[in-house]
């Protein structure tokens, strides 16, 4: 299995969850709206990961870490794709940060925690359109790769 065709592996989960999001959304059980959210994003940089670098991601739920990993791999920053993610990185760095905010844990940790995953639709709906943008930003890296 080559590279690419891992990355469509991961990114038919990664549409999953992001359709999934917008069910959800949809259905107003916006407290999982971010969860589903974060995971399509962490799904894409994952199969990012492995086509442009050729090793598996790191096992991680870390959105900003995955990004970094990808953008420290002198194979993808050699690329116009790499150069152009450099560039325009910024734009989004922030928003990523915030995603990775919204994994939901179940250890007993959590407990007390769990009152504050409930959301607006509003904000839901924020969530839901950033990550959007963003899914749709992170895709143009792999146009002409098949």
């Amino acid at each position: 299995m080559t590279g690419y065709e891992k990355y469509e592996h991961w990114l038919k989960l990664s549409q999953y969850d992001i359709e999934t999001a917008k069910i959800v959304l949809d259905a107003q059980r916006y407290s999982y709206v971010p969860v589903l959210c974060q995971q399509s994003v962490e799904r894409m940089l994952k199969g990012m990961i492995i086509c442009h670098t050729g090793k598996e991601a790191t096992k991680s739920h870390n959105i900003p870490f995955l990004a970094n990993k990808l953008a420290d791999n002198d194979a993808f920053l050699n690329t116009e794709a790499g150069k152009r993610f450099e560039e325009e990185r910024d734009d989004y760095e922030e928003y990523m940060v915030d995603l990775m905010f919204y994994y939901m844990s179940d250890y007993p940790f959590s407990y007390k925690k769990f009152s504050e995953r409930f959301i607006e639709a509003p904000v839901a709906e924020s969530i839901y359109n950033n990550t959007i943008k963003l899914l749709v930003w992170l895709e143009s890296f792999q146009t002409g790769l098949e």
